[in-house]
């Protein structure tokens, strides 16, 4: 079977919660119809997901062949500067993003596609998983199913999470790299294989569904790369389920 070509729609909106502009691109499977919900997955460092992790191709690739359902991903462009305070769940914008995600980015993708509103998911890397995590928190009623790469779960993020009594609503596929003892970020080098340790520890023993994986390599999107095949279908699993 041929690999039908990716279809990836741009869309611009100004948010009155961060006072800038954000771009949203979105994949949209060639099997959509606007009669038809689909789920759809929220990616922070969203542009990334795109060019860099090659998230609409893999994607493509495996909802042609059947290996995946259909779903839609919208990918939300991170603001360099502002990066630690959007997404820290301490970060001095942190609730103003959050407020942007949920009260304008998802209104408005809800209006253009047709959307499964029992079917939101999120994915995120480093300090990306770190604010899905803390979307799952603030808005269960929206996001239990967490794509998780090398999350940046320094040890107050670990209390928090340690704090609450049940996370048994949530599913997450984790993965860490086993070079990542040492991994290089803009702010210092970490050892994120133990707070990813920690924290699967921790998530496991609030009740939540958790699919831990250990590969080869550092903190850098090369690696994440190659363990989006194995994600999405991770999240095809638990769309059809």
């Amino acid at each position: 079977m041929s690999t039908q070509q990716r279809k990836i729609e741009s869309h611009t909106l100004y948010s009155q919660y961060l006072n800038e502009e954000r771009t949203v691109k979105v994949f949209v499977p060639h099997s959509y119809r606007s009669d038809s919900p689909l789920p759809i997955v929220y990616c922070h460092d969203g542009l990334e997901f795109f060019t860099h992790g090659r998230v609409a191709t893999i994607a493509n690739e495996l909802m042609t062949s059947g290996e995946i359902p259909p779903f839609l991903i919208a990918g939300i462009a991170v603001n360099l500067d502002e990066r630690r305070n959007d997404y820290a769940m301490d970060g001095a914008r942190h609730e103003a993003y959050q407020r942007f995600v949920v009260d304008e980015c998802m209104p408005m993708l809800d209006g253009l596609y047709a959307v499964d509103p029992n079917a939101r998911m999120m994915a995120g890397i480093s300090l990306g998983a770190v604010a899905s995590l803390s979307f799952m928190l603030a808005y269960p009623q929206y996001f239990h199913t967490l794509i998780l790469f090398s999350g940046a779960y320094f040890p107050p993020v670990q209390q928090r999470v340690d704090a609450e009594p049940d996370l048994s609503r949530l599913a997450a596929y984790m993965f860490i790299g086993d070079e990542e003892r040492e991994a290089k970020t803009p702010s210092g080098i970490y050892d994120f294989y133990e707070y990813n340790e920690a924290m699967r520890d921790i998530l496991v023993d609030r009740g939540a569904e958790v699919d831990y994986h250990v590969g080869p390599g550092n903190h850098i999107w090369g690696v994440w790369q190659k363990q989006i095949p194995d994600a999405l279908r991770w999240l095809g699993r638990h769309i059809q389920s």
